[in-house]
């Protein structure tokens, strides 16, 4: 499992963005959306201060995220969809 805290950080900052919830699973955008309130002060639209504060989503959301979308949607829709909006 520990493993996956690299994957699943960039996961959740990236999906930060409002615009890219557009190719996050939607099982997954309310988790992400609920971490990003919970444990920065980022807004959603804010993508420098979501990768600044990557560490936190992460930790706030990951189990939120593979419980509502499964570890398989996480790996394979949800981080491919939000990787790039930290480029």
């Amino acid at each position: 499992m520990k493993f996956l805290l690299p994957t699943t950080t960039t996961l959740l900052a990236l999906a930060s963005v409002s615009l890219a919830f557009d190719n996050v699973p939607v099982c997954a955008v309310q988790c992400i959306k609920d971490a990003i309130k919970s444990a920065t002060t980022c807004a959603e639209t804010d993508v420098p201060c979501a990768c600044e504060e990557k560490d936190a989503i992460q930790a706030a959301g990951t189990s939120c995220v593979i419980s509502s979308c499964g570890l398989g949607v996480a790996l394979n829709e949800v981080v491919p969809a939000v990787q790039a909006a930290c480029k």
